[in-house]
């Protein structure tokens, strides 16, 4: 989940608008610490310890430093003067929360945009695009993950992007680009491991793009906020087998 741009012109491969940069040495660090954090494997309050990472990771502290400035950044670390670097654990209950403030907004945005006539019109090219992308991506090994998750972004981010309510784009895209949700995602994909997965998502995606198609608000507001908490409740598993814990269930809400 990487800066936003905007999307290519429509007739540009969909293979081509994949995203192909190489992180950095700290950027690479920062993700490792991140899935370590996310997994459990340091508690919240415990030490990070700049030598003991550069040994860990082969590096001079100069990088885990730039590392851990990222972290902090994300929520994920807290750095105090002539103290060090202390990690900042998410519990599963934050993670939650922040899965269905993501469904309210983004349920919004997609009804917002089926209101819309001209801009749906450019929305729907757009996503068709986008989707194509993860439909080559179903049928691929478990490393197809990450790429998956990237395309159905993309599909995701044609509707903030012309939902017309600059607030909630820019709400969602900060998710993004600067928060843990962005990093959850660059750090250690947490869904669509299994075709089966990819297959369920990109089924309520096409159900979706024909919503928006048909402007039908109340369908793609519904249909978007179930795919939505359906990745949150498969990543919630995944993190809890990690960790031994639970999630609030109050939190597993759902629509009617």
């Amino acid at each position: 989940m990487d800066a936003t741009q905007p999307t290519p012109p429509t007739g540009e491969a969909p293979r081509a608008r994949r995203r192909t940069s190489a992180l950095t040495i700290p950027e690479q660090i920062a993700n490792r610490l991140a899935a370590a954090i996310l997994n459990g494997e340091f508690r919240d309050g415990e030490r990070l310890r700049e030598q003991d990472l550069a040994e860990t990771h082969g590096v001079s502290r100069g990088p885990v430093r730039e590392a851990l400035r990222a972290l902090e950044r994300y929520g994920l670390a807290i750095l105090l003067p002539r103290r060090g670097a202390y990690a900042v654990g998410l519990s599963l209950d934050v993670i939650a929360e922040a899965f269905n403030a993501r469904a309210a907004l983004a349920g919004i945005a997609a009804r917002q945009l089926a209101r819309r006539e001209a801009a749906v019109a450019r929305a729907v090219v757009e996503m068709e695009a986008a989707l194509a992308s993860a439909a080559e991506l179903v049928e691929e090994p478990a490393g197809a993950a990450h790429a998956f998750q990237l395309a159905i972004r993309d599909t995701a981010l044609c509707i903030y992007r012309y939902c017309g309510a600059g607030h909630i784009e820019r709400a969602l895209t900060d998710q993004v680009d600067r928060s843990i949700w962005g990093l959850m995602w660059r750090a250690q994909p947490l869904d669509f491991q299994t075709p089966e997965r990819r297959r369920e998502s990109l089924a309520f995606w096409t159900g979706i793009l024909a919503a928006l198609r048909a402007r039908d608000e109340h369908a793609a507001e519904r249909l978007l906020r179930d795919d939505i908490f359906n990745t949150r409740d498969r990543v919630l598993a995944s993190l809890a087998a990690l960790r031994g814990e639970q999630p609030d269930p109050a939190l597993l809400m759902r629509d009617a």
